[in-house]
C-alpha cells in the first residue's frame, strides 16, 4: 500500500512546489530575453536531479525507461510547434494545469486541444522514422560537477530576493526525480500519449493504470490548495475569443508533443536526463517557438492598440 500511495504524495508535493515557483518554460523565456537566464537555466537542469537521488548513482545498473533517440527532422518541427502553441497558450504542460487549478477555466480548453491535437496526428496515416539509442547505465561525472556549480551560483550570484523561487524549482527538480524514478510514465503529457495510442490505435496495453490517474489528481490537488488566490467559479467569465485561442494553442501544442513524442514534462525530466540527442534539440526547439510566439504576441498586440487609437 505504502509504494502505492508514495508516487501519489510526491505527485502532491510537485504540484505544490510548481504553484508557488511559478514553474513555466514560457516564464523562463520570458526572463531570458529580460536577461534573467537563472530561471530558465534551473529549469533545464531539474530532471538531471534523477542522477543524484536515485540508486542509479549508487549501482550503476538503473536505465532511464524512455528511449533516447538520435536526431531528426519530428523533433524538430515537433519542439518548434509545442513552443509556439505554448507561447499563445501562456503557458506550457505544468503550468497549464497550475492555472486550472487557479481557476483559469479556459485552460480546460488548451487541455481539451491538446488531446485532440495529439490524437490528430495519431489518426493519420503517416509513419515518422525515430531511430532509436541504446541506453545510458550511469551519469556522467559532468552531471555532478553542473548541478553543483548551479547551486553555487544560485546561492552566491543570484540577488538574495530570487533565491527562494530557484531553490524551490531545484526542490521540485529533485522530488520530480523521484517520482520519475517510481513511476517514469507519471508527467500528464506521457499520460495523454497513451490515452491516444489506447483509443486511436488500439492499443489496449497502453491504457494508463488507474494509479497514474490518481497521480494526475495528486498533482492537481498540490496545486490548487498552494494557490495564493483562486478564481470563483462565479467570478469566471467565458469570453468565446479565449477559449477559440486556448484550444487552438492546445491543438498546436500537441501536434507538436505527438510528434516530439513529448511535451516539455517529458523531454525536461526523461529525454534531456536520459542524454538522448532529440530530447535536447527538442527542448532547443521549444525554446525557439516560444520566443516566436512571443514576438507574435506583441505584433499583434501593438497593431491592436494602434488600430484601436486610430477608430478613437
Amino acid at each position: 500500500m505504502f509504494s502505492y500511495l508514495l508516487p501519489i504524495f510526491l505527485a502532491w508535493l510537485v504540484g505544490i512546489l510548481a504553484q508557488k515557483t511559478g514553474l513555466c518554460m514560457v516564464r523562463g523565456v520570458q526572463e531570458l530575453l529580460a536577461k534573467r537566464p537563472g530561471f530558465l537555466v534551473t529549469i533545464l537542469c531539474c530532471g538531471f536531479w534523477f542522477w543524484l537521488v536515485t540508486p542509479g548513482t549508487v549501482d550503476g545498473n538503473l536505465n532511464l525507461t524512455m528511449n533516447r533517440h538520435s536526431v531528426s527532422a519530428p523533433f524538430v518541427f515537433g519542439g518548434l510547434l509545442f513552443g509556439f502553441g505554448a507561447a499563445i497558450n501562456k503557458g506550457c504542460s505544468i503550468s497549464t494545469i497550475t492555472k486550472l487549478s487557479k481557476g483559469h477555466y479556459h485552460m480546460l480548453a488548451t487541455v481539451v486541444g491538446w488531446l485532440l491535437g495529439w490524437c490528430f496526428l495519431a489518426s493519420l496515416p503517416v509513419n515518422f522514422n525515430y531511430v532509436a539509442l541504446a541506453p545510458i547505465v550511469s551519469p556522467s561525472i559532468t552531471v555532478t560537477v553542473v548541478l553543483f556549480v548551479l547551486i553555487a551560483l544560485i546561492m552566491f550570484r543570484i540577488p538574495q530576493q530570487r533565491r527562494p523561487i530557484l531553490l524551490g524549482i531545484i526542490l521540485f527538480g529533485v522530488i520530480a526525480s523521484i517520482l520519475t524514478y517510481q513511476i517514469p510514465e507519471w508527467s500528464p503529457s506521457q499520460l495523454l500519449k497513451d490515452i491516444s495510442a489506447a483509443s486511436i490505435h488500439g492499443e489496449t496495453e497502453k491504457w494508463p493504470s488507474f494509479q497514474r490517474y490518481l497521480i494526475l489528481l495528486g498533482l492537481v490537488f498540490g496545486m490548487g490548495i498552494s494557490a495564493k488566490k483562486r478564481i470563483s467559479a462565479n467570478e469566471f467569465q467565458l469570453r468565446p475569443v479565449q477559449i477559440i485561442t486556448h484550444l487552438s494553442a492546445g491543438m498546436i501544442m500537441g501536434i507538436g508533443a505527438s510528434l516530439a513524442l513529448g511535451g516539455n514534462d517529458s523531454q525536461l525530466l526523461i529525454a534531456l536526463p536520459s542524454f538522448s540527442p532529440a530530447g535536447a534539440i527538442a527542448i532547443l526547439c521549444m525554446i525557439l517557438g516560444i520566443i516566436g510566439g512571443i514576438l507574435l504576441r506583441k505584433v499583434i498586440h501593438h497593431f491592436t492598440d494602434k488600430t484601436t487609437s486610430i477608430g478613437q
